[in-house]
């Protein structure tokens, strides 16, 4: 069939536009303002596609068949006006992956944040596990490539909790509808869908009270309100955190030769000890939720383990880019002050006493207002601060209800720095950075590449000196 996906450059309609793909589909699509890498993904796959919205996109390549529509597209969106009037069918991304992985076991992992590394995580386990899993992800598995694989094994989904579509609401991740599933964290995230925390909790709870009964609920029980929502369940749930009672128990946690090594008690069977490639605890917590729900999909624990230890992750989570001129360059996605913090004590773990340099991107006027308070915890770590632009993703053109000055005047580091631009930071970086730094580029959409750019400015300044 002739697919045609509204908003084509987001990595989830990417992905299915991929998958589309491998089904022998022929696909064609449409975006506005998408920029690298994603725009040059698209056009590498030979998809032909416009960066502009336009009804005249309909008949540009043939009438689709089917049009999948991206939840970054506006309600008010053109083509998607001319779609409904001609009574094109559409369906959303998320429904249009459901319909991919059909009756297969379905596998959600939810949560605030450390979706993605779960996620990938776990799609790394069982494809170890000669399992052929179909995923859809956030960003790109190191491991598998891609953002989405078709797989003929279980389906893993990367559970998003934003709107699925400009006609429905609801999370994507309620569409799923797994067998197991985990909640990683819950705490308020986008403030332009939920107006409170009691907002954003509402379908986490209809999750849990809507799971089979032979279905199984993971949930960390070191977060409050992720624990809550086993008073709602209805199939079988099963903790993990370091907290005290749970039943998976994670202790002695440290770094030793450049990996994370912990220990796990579970409550009935054998404890494992884990080596893991990622640092920080909150890895060690989504490493736990990988392996239990590979548990339930029936992969045996030495296998499970042993993929934890060579795991490259999903790109720019904690992804290190290496040394340059003496310095190493993280680049992570982190885009909300609880991430940030965890990724600053990430590094913290990873690279012991050396200097730490965070540069951070905010992202949208809605989310930094809400949670500018939250900054002032968020930098704690860092020894110098760089601030960048907000990114204004789908907001641009809205009221600037905020700056970026207003979160540098949170941060509390020894040294705080506003740029206005990428090439301002890294004019910045390469004159303030020395031997035996750290850089932690924290920061979504790229910041036009900053991470990799700036290891290409300290390599060509360490060849000039």
């Amino acid at each position: 069939m002739h697919v045609h996906v509204l908003g084509i450059c987001g990595y989830a309609t990417f992905g299915a536009a991929t998958l589309a793909l491998d089904r022998g589909d022929r696909v064609t699509g449409s975006d506005d303002h998408a920029y690298p890498p994603m725009s040059d993904a698209v056009t590498a796959a030979g998809i032909e596609w416009e960066n502009h919205s336009d009804p005249a996109n309909l008949d540009r390549w043939g009438i689709p068949d089917l049009v999948v529509v991206g939840n970054q597209t506006r309600p008010a969106n053109l083509e998607l006006e001319a779609v409904r009037r001609r009574g094109i069918p559409c369906v959303s991304e998320i429904e249009f992956y459901v319909s991919l992985a059909g009756d297969r076991l379905r596998l959600t992992v939810c949560g605030t944040h450390g979706k993605t590394t779960t996620s990938a995580l776990l799609v790394h386990i069982l494809e170890r596990a000669g399992m052929d899993p179909g995923f859809r992800l956030g960003s790109t598995s190191l491991d598998l490539g891609g953002t989405s694989r078709l797989g003929t094994g279980p389906f893993v989904f990367e559970g998003d909790e934003y709107t699925s579509a400009p006609w429905d609401a609801r999370p994507k991740f309620l569409h799923t509808r797994p067998l197991g599933a985990c909640v990683t964290r819950l705490e308020l995230d986008h403030p332009d869908v939920y107006a409170s925390l009691e907002a954003y909790r509402e379908p986490f709870v209809e999750l849990a009270a809507t799971m089979p009964a032979d279905g199984i609920l993971a949930l960390c029980a070191d977060d409050p309100e992720c624990l809550a929502l086993r008073d709602a369940a209805t199939s079988v749930v099963v903790t993990y955190g370091t907290k005290v009672g749970s039943d998976w128990r994670i202790s002695d946690a440290h770094e030793q030769d450049g990996l994370q090594r912990f220990h796990v008690e579970r409550r009935g069977a054998d404890p494992l000890d884990v080596v893991l490639t990622f640092p920080g605890i909150h890895n060690a917590q989504n490493a736990c939720a990988a392996l239990i729900l590979a548990e339930f999909a029936g992969v045996d624990a030495a296998i499970s383990t042993a993929a934890c230890v060579d795991f490259l992750g999903p790109a720019r989570r904690f992804q290190i880019l290496g040394e340059a001129a003496g310095v190493a360059i993280v680049d992570d996605y982190a885009h909300h002050p609880t991430e940030v913090a965890a990724a600053i004590d990430a590094a913290r773990q990873r690279y012991g006493g050396r200097r730490l340099i965070a540069i951070h991107t905010p992202h949208t006027y809605s989310r930094v207002s809400r949670l500018l308070e939250d900054y002032r915890r968020s930098f704690t770590g860092a020894d110098v601060v760089i601030i960048g632009p907000i990114e204004e993703a789908r907001e641009r053109g809205m009221p600037r209800t905020v700056s970026s000055q207003d979160v540098a005047d949170r941060a509390g580091a020894d040294a705080v720095h506003v740029v206005a631009s990428s090439d301002a930071a890294i004019d910045l970086v390469t004159r303030i950075t020395r031997p035996g730094d750290v850089l932690l580029v924290l920061s979504l959409g790229g910041f036009d590449r900053l991470a990799p750019r700036l290891r290409d400015a300290l390599e060509a300044q360490g060849v000039r000196r």
